[in-house]
């Protein structure tokens, strides 16, 4: 038989990559030239072989290979344990084991877990209405530099008007993905394209509006930060949401 997958992931995670004698780590990082290099041994502690270390003929054929049977040594140790067997018996060779995985688990337990990430809104940072846009500049100051959006548009669209505003909608958001990376002239470029498209907009009936709300992203190995995401919607001028909006009720 040989070491399965199964057990070999599991008593390299169970030994941290390390070696149970001397707990140096058992890869080498790579070089400029060179990958990787693995300096430690998957040992066994009762040998299969009738003339191996260890060897015990009354020991089950099938447990060989078994977890229980295997333990992580550096090269130095593995060639030390199998030469003095008598000082390193099999149930001496248990104990290093055991008292290793449990040294491992302790230390990882030593170091808390990094908190998942997560973003939450600030109250008083949510917008109480949307203000009406009137112009690609104003438009794409308040998209530049969010990290997320809200959209929201009017129902009951047709064909035309579904890709009108879908378009509409789309375009401002990739302007604001990129518009970090952008020059002077690319931005009055792209301000001037999404001029068009609200005057477009307008001719069809409908109003742009939009805000930039600030939240807050926590978790993970940096302190908090400010998460903004942009508010775009375009509302035919009959919504009645249009009116809420307008009157702050929203």
């Amino acid at each position: 038989m040989a070491i399965s997958d199964k057990n070999r992931k599991i008593l390299w995670a169970k030994s941290g990559n390390r070696c149970a004698i001397c707990r140096h780590g058992l890869v080498v990082d790579e070089t400029e030239k060179d990958s990787e290099s693995v300096v430690g041994d998957e040992c066994h502690i009762v040998s299969g072989a009738k003339d191996g270390p260890r060897h015990d003929p009354d020991y089950p054929a099938a447990d060989i290979d078994s977890l229980s049977n295997l333990m992580l040594l550096c090269r130095v140790h593995h060639k030390m344990v199998d030469d003095q067997v008598e000082t390193y018996t099999a149930d001496v060779m248990r104990v290093i084991k055991s008292n290793h995985e449990k040294w491992v688990e302790t230390k990882l337990q030593d170091h808390p877990q990094i908190p998942s990430i997560s973003i939450k809104r600030i109250s008083n940072e949510i917008p109480k209405q949307l203000p009406a846009i009137q112009s690609g500049k104003e438009l794409l100051s308040l998209a530049i530099g969010c990290q997320g959006a809200y959209h929201d548009y009017s129902e009951g669209l047709n064909d035309e008007e579904t890709e009108l505003v879908g378009s509409f909608i789309q375009n401002v958001s990739d302007w604001g993905d990129i518009g970090d990376g952008m020059e002077p002239i690319e931005r009055i470029r792209a301000a001037k394209a999404i001029d068009g498209e609200i005057a477009e907009l307008k001719s069809k009936g409908f109003m742009v509006f939009a805000a930039r709300e600030r939240q807050c992203m926590e978790g993970g190995v940096n302190p908090p930060s400010s998460f903004y995401v942009l508010h775009l919607s375009v509302c035919r001028v009959d919504d009645p949401n249009v009116v809420r909006r307008e009157s702050g009720h929203s």
